[in-house]
Order: C-alpha cells, then structure tokens, then sequence
C-alpha cells in the first residue's frame, strides 16, 4: 500500500480533507465535514482518517484560517485552539506542516490549470512574476506569491483584508461613515466580506428586503431588485479598487487572483467591465497594470493543490 499524505483545508463552518499517495499529486477522498459537529479541529481530522481506515500518514499539510505564527493558534472565525504539535499527534503523522489558508491557495497559483480560471481583462501573465491573491468570505483573505532566483516560489501571507477601505466618492465616504460611523477607521473587512456585503446592503436599502447576505446577494446578480443590485455594484467597485492596489503596490505582473465564496458566484458580473475600468484607474503611471491579468478561481478545493505543493515527503 502507497504511503499517504493528509491535506486539508479548514474554515470557520467546515473543515475539508483529501489523501495523497506518494507519488501523485491527485487528491481522493475529499470530504466536507460541519465544524459544529466537532469539538475540536483535532477531532475533526483524527474523525476522517478513522472513517477511511487511515491509521498513520508519512506527512501531512493542512492549511488553517488563522495566523500561523505563534506555537498556539485559534481559527479566527471559531474557538478552535490547536497546535502543530497537537495536530501531528492527532494525526499521527511522521511529517506535519501547518500553513495559512491564504499561503496554501498562494502555493496553489502555479498548479491551477487553465480551466480552473475565469480571466477579467489583462493579458497573459508574466512568468516568473508577483503573483497576489486575495478574497472576500466571511473575512478578506490575503498571500502574494515571489519567484525565487534560483527557481521556485516563495508565500508570503498578509493581512489585506485589515487596511484602510479605499473610498473615492463622497457617495462612497456616506456609506462608510453610515456603517462605521464619521471619522472612525474603517478597514477592508468592514464591506469586503459577506457581513460586510449586507452591512452595506441595509444601508443602501434602508428597509431591506432580504434577510441574508446570499438571497441578497442572489437578487442583485439576477437583477431582481434595484437596492441589491446597487450593493452589487458598489461592492466590485471597492473589489477592483483594492485588487488594483495590491496589482500596483506589489507590481504582481504575474497576475491577481480571487478566491474566496463571493468571486466565482459574480464572475459574470466581474466581466462585464466595471470591474475592469476601476481596477485600471490607477493615476499617473495607470499602464504599469493595464496588461496584468486578473483571474477568479474556479477551482472548488484550489488550498488543497497548495498543500499538497507544501508536503514534505
């Protein structure tokens, strides 16, 4: 029997896992499991491979929503308290590494083929270029991925999602200061997320019709109602305004990239040109990003290719 790698991809509500075998880069078995169902991520885990009858792993990578630079760490969206160690144990594999759910779907950028992309505008990338990803979900993800000199690619994770909301318009200045009060900070997350996506539909709105962000948000795309689809509108607007920040600051010439819940499901809408237009006005030096190309993935387990470029045989 094969020797067999572990990879897993795990979120505030659901935590999803898939086997390797040495060898291969195909991952198996993928299986979604509800977060409520667990006590812990290290039940979670120890859960599916007692399922597949999986006793012990050669190495395992499993990429977490939560920062990974301390020895203890807690899902940001859920009171989950793990440990590397803890999770090696649980799994009772040989070799472990832990990653950032944003640093997993950066490691995944070179390996995603060309259907599992759905390109907004710019041409072909760069080779050997920044590449950035970033994406709203319940929060705003972000990781850029460097070429090494020597060959390769290094992850870098951010924290995108926690700088300053890059308003324009004094129509765009009311609505901040609408959910977030006048003169406060306002950050990324505070709109770019699907909290945030309703937060700014209930402004605009005034006596919403809809009571959550996905009947919202489906109105809007199907264009069932003005309110919604005027949420829409200003939601891709702070999109592409941010997405052309990181394109500019960063100089990604190897392209953006949106992952997340929220990018697949408007990817028409994004195509449609105002995503575009606003991601490419950019001032003075505009045609330094107006070649870069923007995808969204549409890949449903991109982290997992990430992972299992990150497995140490």
């Amino acid at each position: 029997m094969a020797e067999l790698a572990l990879v897993g991809d795990i979120g505030g509500t659901n935590s999803r896992f898939g086997l390797v075998a040495q060898g291969s880069t195909d991952v198996t078995h993928v299986e979604a499991q509800k977060n409520n169902n667990f006590a812990s991520l290290e039940d979670s885990a120890a859960h599916y491979l007692k399922s597949r009858g999986v006793t012990s792993l050669r190495t395992a990578a499993i990429a977490v929503a939560a920062p990974v630079d301390r020895e203890v760490i807690t899902l940001t969206n859920r009171d989950w308290t793990f440990s590397a160690a803890s999770l090696k144990k649980a799994t009772n594999a040989a070799h472990f590494r832990l990653l950032n759910d944003y640093e997993a779907l950066a490691l995944s950028l070179p390996h995603l083929a060309d259907s599992d992309l759905a390109q907004v505008g710019g041409k072909a990338p760069k080779p050997n270029a920044m590449k950035v990803v970033l994406g709203p979900g319940t929060g705003l993800g972000m990781a850029m991925l460097a070429p090494l000199p020597q060959g390769g690619w290094m992850a870098l994770p951010g924290e995108g999602g926690h700088v300053t909301l890059p308003v324009v318009t004094a129509e765009e200045l009311h609505l901040r200061d609408a959910i977030m009060g006048a003169g406060r900070f306002s950050e990324v997350e505070d709109i770019l997320t699907g909290p945030g996506l309703f937060d700014l539909y209930k402004v605009i709105a005034k006596t919403p019709k809809f009571e959550t962000p996905e009947a919202m948000l489906q109105a809007g795309i199907a264009g069932q109602d003005a309110e919604a689809e005027k949420t829409l509108h200003h939601f891709i607007t702070f999109l592409a305004r941010l997405s052309g920040d990181f394109a500019m600051a960063l100089q990604a010439h190897g392209g953006v990239y949106l992952a997340g819940g929220i990018a697949p499901s408007i990817v028409k809408q994004l195509q449609q040109g105002h995503f575009r237009k606003v991601f490419d006005d950019h001032g003075r030096i505009a045609e330094v990003i107006h070649n870069i190309p923007v995808y969204v993935i549409m890949d449903k387990f991109p982290a997992f290719k990430g992972c299992v470029a990150a497995l140490s045989w």
